[in-house]
C-alpha cells in the first residue's frame, strides 16, 4: 500500500490519526497512530524491482469502539487493502483500548 493510499483511508475515517504519535495528545474518546512496519519488495534475478510499504494502525479508543473498527475495516475492503490482526489489548497506563490492524 502507498502513503496516499494510507493517508486517504484514515481521512475517511474521519478518526484523528498521526503517524507514530501526535505532538500534542488529542482530546478524543478515539484516535489512531500508524507507522511503516516494513518493506516488501518484489525481486527476482538479485534485483529488487518493486517495493511497497506495509503499515500498523493502531486504533486507541476509551471503550470498546466495534463502530470505529467496523469503519477501518470497511474502508480497507473500500481500498482492497488486504489486512489482518485486529485483536484489542487494555493499555492499564492509558486507560484505553489498542486494536491493531496490519495492512
Amino acid at each position: 500500500m502507498k502513503y496516499e493510499t494510507i493517508t486517504q483511508i484514515l481521512k475517511e475515517s474521519k478518526i484523528p490519526f498521526a503517524y507514530y504519535q501526535f505532538k500534542d495528545p488529542p482530546k478524543s474518546e478515539k484516535y489512531i497512530a500508524y507507522f511503516e512496519t516494513e518493506k516488501v519488495q518484489f525481486y527476482a534475478d538479485n534485483t529488487v524491482y518493486d517495493w511497497t510499504p506495509s503499515f500498523a494502525v493502531e486504533l486507541y479508543t476509551k471503550v470498546k469502539d466495534l463502530e470505529a473498527e467496523k469503519i477501518l475495516i470497511d474502508l480497507f475492503c473500500k481500498y482492497e487493502i488486504p489486512w489482518s490482526g485486529g485483536a484489542s489489548n487494555w493499555i492499564d497506563t492509558e486507560k484505553m483500548f489498542q486494536t491493531v490492524f496490519y495492512c
